[in-house]
C-alpha cells in the first residue's frame, strides 16, 4: 500500500501552504506537519525550508518529491491494469486541452449519462505537453487534444476537424467591408494570441514560416492561456485574435463577434482522442469514438 504521506508531500509541494494542503487532503494541519516530519526522519533529509513567508523545496526534497510522484504513478498504473477495463474503475481522470474541451465535454457528458451512469470522472485541462506527461505517469486514463498527435507511444483517433479563424469586434472596420483582407493588413492590427505552448499558436507560427513570414512581424499586445478571456477582450475592442471556430461560432451567429476573411488563409487541425493501446477495445473508448 502506498503511504498517504507521499500524497500529502506532493500536495504541499504544489500548494506551498499547510492550511491549503490540509483542506485538499481532508486532514488536519498538524497531520500535514506530522506526515512531512515522518518522511524527513525516515529518509534523513530536510524537504522544505522557510525563507520569510515562502516555503521552498530543498535539493534533497526535489529528489524525494520526484520519486514519490513516480511511485504513486506506478501504483495508479498497476491498479488500472488490474482493473482490466475502464468501467471497473471508480473514477476516471480525463485530460483535455482548452480548445478540445469545447468539442469533447458535451460528448463525454452524453456518453456517460446514457451508457455509463455509474462511472464518475474528472476533467483536467492542460496543454498538450503536460497531458502527454500525465499519460506517461498514468495520471490520466485518456485524453482529448487539438492538433496532430506528437507521440506514437499512444493510440490516437481523429474525432473531428477544427478550423482556426480570425475574429474581431462587430464594429471593427474590417468586419463589415465584405472584402477579404491580407496578412499585411493584419500586421497593422493589435493581435491577442494564445500562449506559445498552445497548439493554436504553434499551428499559426508554422503557417507563417511556410509562407516566409514570422509572428514577430505582427503587433502582439497580449499572450494569454484562456480562450474565454480572449473572446471577451476581442468583444470589448482591445484587438483581434486567431481562435478555434468551434468555440466562437455561436458569438459570430449572434453578431457579437465578426469573422475576418483573410486571403489565402486556411488553417485546419484535428481534435484527437489519445489513449493507451492496451484499452483500445474498451467499451468506453469505443462509445466515444462512435459519437
Amino acid at each position: 500500500m502506498i503511504n498517504n504521506r507521499f500524497r500529502t508531500l506532493l500536495v504541499l509541494a504544489r500548494e506551498k501552504k499547510y492550511t491549503r494542503t490540509a483542506e485538499i487532503c481532508n486532514i488536519s494541519q498538524p497531520a500535514v506537519t506530522q506526515h512531512i516530519k515522518a518522511l524527513e526522519e525516515f529518509y534523513q533529509v530536510k524537504i522544505f525550508k522557510r525563507v520569510g513567508k515562502d516555503l521552498l523545496i530543498t535539493s534533497d526534497g526535489k529528489i524525494l518529491i520526484e520519486e514519490a510522484r513516480r511511485l504513486l504513478a506506478i501504483n495508479e498504473g498497476l491498479k488500472k491494469k488490474l482493473a482490466k477495463d475502464l468501467r471497473r474503475q471508480q473514477k476516471l481522470d480525463i485530460g483535455v486541452t482548452l480548445t478540445a474541451s469545447n468539442h469533447f465535454i458535451p460528448v463525454i457528458l452524453e456518453v456517460f449519462k446514457t451508457k455509463f451512469p455509474g462511472t464518475s470522472y474528472t476533467v483536467h485541462t492542460n496543454n498538450v505537453e503536460q497531458i502527454y506527461q500525465k499519460l506517461r505517469l498514468n495520471e490520466l486514463d485518456f485524453a482529448v487534444i487539438d492538433g496532430t498527435p506528437t507521440s506514437k507511444e499512444f493510440a490516437s483517433k481523429l474525432l473531428v476537424k477544427d478550423e482556426l479563424i480570425f475574429i474581431a469586434p462587430s464594429n471593427h472596420p474590417f468586419a463589415n467591408s465584405g472584402e477579404k483582407i491580407s496578412l499585411e493588413m493584419l500586421k497593422k492590427e493589435k493581435l491577442i494570441l494564445r500562449d506559445k505552448k498552445a497548439n493554436t499558436r504553434i499551428v499559426f507560427e508554422n503557417f507563417l514560416l511556410n509562407h516566409f513570414e514570422s509572428v514577430q512581424n505582427f503587433d502582439i499586445i497580449l499572450e494569454i492561456e484562456s480562450t474565454s478571456l480572449i473572446k471577451r477582450l476581442v468583444i470589448e475592442g482591445h484587438g483581434i485574435s486567431l481562435i478555434s471556430r468551434a468555440i466562437c461560432q455561436h458569438l459570430i451567429d449572434q453578431s457579437v463577434l465578426k469573422e475576418l476573411k483573410v486571403e489565402n488563409f486556411l488553417l485546419e487541425r484535428g481534435i484527437y482522442l489519445i489513449y493507451s493501446k492496451e484499452i483500445e477495445k474498451d467499451e468506453i473508448i469505443q462509445s466515444i469514438l462512435a459519437l
